[in-house]
């Protein structure tokens, strides 16, 4: 075993032991901290000991995910030195909703047509194959083509997932009421119409993180329906994309095996790629890049990073670098450790209030926050949905009050 590898593993067992204890520190397995922490090391633990065509990874860029699995943690312990000040326990009948929840219902059962129609539309336009769906993901990806989008509809995404969390967290059943089975269907839809994956394992991950935080099934009936759920999405979205490989359109698909892997470590080797490169620091432009691009769009000359970065091959050609790159980019290792210390004290306060307060709206928050937590191996999905997160907070908010 040469001196590299004996690195790797050693950060992979130090990964591994902070995942243990802040565990027990929190004593919550489910705790953001930890949860984070056994994350990385499942990822690390694969790139090490499972078998796959991925080019091998620095100690450098081993080093850099402990560090800021570290910083995380620390943040997130920065609850435990200063406990924000909560309400009593509430009561969830204390919580009752608006005139929004019938109003976001409606709007996602109304749309839906409308967003076929344009979904149709664009599939016609990208007639590539004899495929509705494979054509469908040409046009919104553009990959053979420039990139079309459903316009203003796409707002029916955020809304119908958004209606589906609202008759979740104010259900007085153990899940659903009726309505928000037609809810969760509904957004159902919309996620596999959008083509991509991400969106079947948002509205599946903080779906599992309401039912959880409001003790609506046990951690490991969620834990298990979720798995499942993102086996389903994975696999069927890839195999009706033609997705089981690099190219859509080509006919030679990877097994699944190796398409799981890609998917799971291609972004790690594809960053580790940035780390040996040591590029010039970029000093915020990627973390700002939404505030960039409302300031592009009101004309004013400022140059705005492209939401899609170039491929890199890892062996196989891959466009994701992991939640690292845009603060690695910006700052270097100050950026990603600033970055994971903010994030670790922030997803740790609004999971105590949450569980503390039962508060629906922080209940929401917090589900909605475990979905770039967990996706962190692949992508940013912080700063680059910044818009996505302001699109929630404004519509789930105001579908709360506190009852006189």
């Amino acid at each position: 075993m040469n001196l590299h590898l004996l690195t790797e593993w050693v950060l992979f067992a130090s990964l591994l032991a902070m995942s243990i204890g802040v565990a027990r520190l929190f004593n919550d397995w489910l705790h953001p901290a930890p949860v984070l922490a056994m994350l990385w090391t499942l990822v690390c633990g694969a790139y090490l000991g499972m078998q796959h065509g991925m080019r091998s990874i620095s100690p450098e860029t081993f080093l850099l995910v402990t560090v800021a699995v570290a910083a995380f943690c620390a943040g997130a312990g920065l609850t435990r030195i200063s406990p924000a000040r909560t309400p009593a326990l509430a009561r969830q009948g204390e919580w009752q909703t608006t005139a929004l929840r019938p109003l976001l219902f409606w709007l996602s059962l109304l749309g839906m047509p409308l967003f076929l129609l344009k979904a149709a539309g664009l599939a016609e336009n990208a007639d590539y194959t004899e495929s509705f769906y494979i054509n469908l993901r040409i046009a919104l990806t553009g990959e053979l083509d420039d990139a079309q989008t459903f316009g203003v509809l796409a707002y029916l995404i955020p809304i119908s997932f958004a209606s589906a969390l609202v008759e979740l967290a104010s259900s007085r059943r153990r899940w659903f009421e009726p309505r928000g089975w037609v809810s969760l269907a509904w957004a159902a839809g919309y996620a596999v119409m959008a083509t991509g994956r991400t969106y079947v394992f948002l509205l599946v991950i903080a779906i599992a993180a309401v039912s959880f935080i409001q003790k609506r099934a046990s951690a490991r009936q969620i834990a298990l329906g979720t798995l499942i759920v993102f086996g389903l999405a994975f696999f069927g979205l890839g195999m009706l994309a033609n997705k089981i490989g690099v190219d859509i359109v080509n006919k030679d698909a990877y097994a699944g095996a190796d398409a799981l892997a890609l998917y799971l470590l291609g972004s790690l080797a594809a960053f580790d790629v940035t780390v040996l490169q040591a590029p010039a620091l970029e000093w915020g432009a990627n973390i700002l890049r939404s505030p960039l691009a409302v300031l592009s769009a009101l004309g004013l000359p400022v140059q705005v990073p492209p939401l899609v970065k170039a491929y890199v091959y890892v062996p196989e050609p891959t466009n994701v670098y992991t939640v690292f790159l845009p603060y690695f980019l910006d700052f270097g290792w100050i950026g990603v450790i600033a970055s994971f210390t903010l994030f670790g004290w922030a997803h740790s306060a609004m999971y105590e209030r949450a569980k503390r307060t039962l508060d629906p709206r922080w209940v929401i928050a917090t589900a909605l926050s475990m979905y770039p937590l967990l996706m962190q191996f692949f992508q940013d999905q912080y700063v680059s949905l910044l818009t996505t997160w302001i699109t929630f907070a404004l519509l789930i908010g105001p579908c709360f009050k506190r009852q006189p």
